[in-house]
């Protein structure tokens, strides 16, 4: 039996070949060609209509007559459907059938995203000018539609029988455009789906948005796509998992008509806070810019994120393309002086270093023939480690670098994730840099000033996470934006991801108690009442192809309860302009405002023991 496939068989001897095309020239005129003669048929007898093969003059006029009306007709068709009828023609309902996107509510049952239906309204031109009540009509789509009358007469005006008046109508200018009673021929409108986000800017470079063409870009949308849009299901491990059921207030919204929904990790309640006491620091300092953000370091759960300037995603178009970046995961910056938590971190897990080990300084150190100064052109003599990280003491940090060596500083640099991603459910996050002996451009002196955070890059999520390594003991996490998945109203959650452990738990409280002295004998000092915080300052200078600029970043990194840490923030401010040249002129009375703030939303209870 022949088992070749039926579109690659050869017809067999006996196989009835299919009959060869006949043209219009053909059936008309004979199968004669320019230039050739026509084999006479093979007959017994000859018709007495037919001649040589040819057709009769009464036969051929009558065909010529019936392929005329035929093109009669489809031609008077195709006006018809050209002129009398809409071009693309209403579609209500026709967005039902569209793959249907799943709902994202933040970690309270808020409604974040879903999808909305919206109608594009169309007008036939020609059919519009031929109304009676022509001129009124323009004049009502104006009001309706909330456009200027001379746009909607322009459009009306084109030639043809399609434009396109709105593309984004809302239910209510639906409703109104259909109380005109005007016929589909004239004014119809198409329905579609699409996203919607109820609060407006608040979160959107978490949340990122959905492009027309249903494609999530940025943020959650993105990273998250595929299970939005029910092409993913549950991984192994999480199906093996006994779900849990959805609480009262999540319940509100989920499960939705996807059932593929997301639970975050984003309160957005604290969102809100964050994102006012950002613009308000950029409007109080006039800098260009900042990022907060806010990490439960027990988990690595993000409970807000923002980045100034911001964006509308319900209207994503209206502003460039860079408002939609996410900064705090996807521009690296010199982190200055905050990295010297890094630095101490490595020194006293190796066990190079205690609080109390003396280092002179004497202002300014030499290597290979470079200088490195401290800050503020102090000298400080011999100082313990403490005092040095406390003071920011430049000079001491790179002496402790040096002497730990290369090999060793950089390990822990990388087991802290520098140079690397976090893995934050975000997309588009960058590596940042870190040069490493070998490196074409890497010298001594690159070793010394990556001790206090310069010649090196960072994003703010790799630097939250690096500390949040520290306020938990050592454990480092996998931040996480998303809490849990919600497939068909069943909650599965995300489990916290465990990427590594930097340092010994012992170290980490060291640290910890170095990083609440530094606060304590700061002129800040008081910001938190009843609260032990543990943290750190940095002033940054821009670095640019041709060196450093004036222009500074200014950031402060900390947690709190220092015993009991339940909350880690970052806050950074791009080359403010006033206000200071510190960060703790600049970023620390931001962190304060934001700190205060969070420990009432999250009801975190007031803790000033020393850890």
């Amino acid at each position: 039996m022949d088992e070749t496939p039926w579109w690659k068989r050869k017809p067999s001897a006996g196989t009835v070949q299919p009959a060869k095309r006949v043209s219009l020239r053909q059936l008309l005129h004979g199968s004669q060609r320019d230039g050739e003669t026509a084999p006479k048929p093979e007959v017994a007898s000859q018709d007495p209509d037919e001649s040589d093969g040819r057709i009769s003059s009464g036969r051929l006029w009558f065909l010529l007559a019936t392929f005329l009306v035929v093109v009669v007709i489809i031609t008077v068709r195709m006006a018809y459907w050209a002129v009398a009828s809409p071009a693309p023609g209403p579609s209500r309902g026709a967005a039902a059938a569209e793959l249907i996107r799943s709902r994202i509510v933040d970690r309270n049952g808020l409604l974040l995203a879903t999808d909305s239906f919206y109608w594009e309204v169309n007008a036939n031109p020609k059919a519009v000018r031929n109304d009676k009540d022509s001129q009124s009509l323009a004049t009502d789509l104006a009001r309706i539609l909330g456009q200027p009358e001379a746009a909607i007469r322009a459009s009306l005006a084109v030639t043809g029988s399609y434009t396109m008046l709105d593309k984004h109508a809302d239910e209510e200018q639906r409703k109104a455009i259909e109380e005109l009673k005007k016929p589909t021929s004239m004014i119809w409108m198409d329905e579609k789906r699409g996203r919607a986000y109820p609060l407006g800017t608040l979160g959107s470079h978490v949340i990122g948005f959905v492009n027309h063409a249903r494609l999530g870009l940025y943020g959650i949308e993105s990273s998250y796509d595929a299970w939005l849009m029910g092409q993913r299901e549950l991984a192994e491990e999480q199906k093996v998992k006994k779900p849990g059921a959805l609480t009262d207030s999540a319940s509100l919204y989920l499960p939705s008509r996807g059932r593929h929904d997301l639970i975050l990790n984003v309160d957005a309640g604290l969102q809100h806070i964050v994102e006012k006491h950002l613009a308000e620091a950029v409007a109080t300092y006039d800098a260009d810019g900042g990022s907060i953000v806010v990490m439960d370091p027990r988990n690595g759960a993000i409970l807000a994120l923002a980045n100034y300037p911001s964006f509308d995603p319900n209207r994503y178009s209206d502003v460039r393309m860079e408002r939609w970046i996410n900064a705090a995961i996807s521009t690296a910056y010199e982190p200055g002086s905050v990295f010297k938590l890094v630095t101490m971190a490595a020194a006293l897990d190796a066990g190079e270093i205690t609080p109390d080990s003396i280092y002179p300084d004497s202002g300014e150190l030499a290597i290979d023939g470079r200088i490195i100064n401290n800050a503020d052109k102090k000298r400080y003599g011999n100082v313990t480690v403490r005092t040095a990280l406390a003071k920011s003491i430049n000079v001491i940090t790179a002496r402790i670098c040096l002497d730990l060596g290369a090999e060793t500083f950089y390990r822990y640099v990388r087991q802290f994730g520098f140079g690397a991603p976090t893995e934050v459910d975000l997309s588009a996050e960058v590596n940042g840099e870190v040069k490493e002996p070998g490196h074409i451009y890497w010298s001594r002196f690159d070793l010394a000033t990556n001790s206090f955070g310069q010649a090196l890059s960072v994003t703010s999520i790799q630097m939250i996470n690096a500390v949040a390594t520290i306020a938990n003991g050592g454990t480092r996490y996998q931040p996480q934006v998303a809490k849990a998945l919600v497939r068909n109203g069943q909650v599965y959650n995300l489990p916290p991801h465990i990427l590594g452990y930097p340092i010994k738990p012992e170290t980490a409280r060291t640290l910890t108690q170095m990083m609440v002295y530094t606060v304590d004998s700061s002129s800040y000092s008081k910001f938190m009442p009843g609260y032990r915080v543990a943290g750190k300052t940095g002033t940054a200078e821009i670095s640019t192809a041709k060196g450093y600029t004036q222009d500074t970043i200014m950031s402060f990194v900390g947690f709190l309860p220092a015993a009991d840490p339940q909350l880690v923030i970052l806050v950074k401010i791009e080359k403010p302009k006033r206000g200071g040249l510190w960060a703790e002129q600049v970023a620390v009375p931001v962190w304060a405002k934001v700190a205060q703030d969070s420990v009432r939303n999250l009801r975190i209870a007031p803790d000033d023991r020393m850890p």
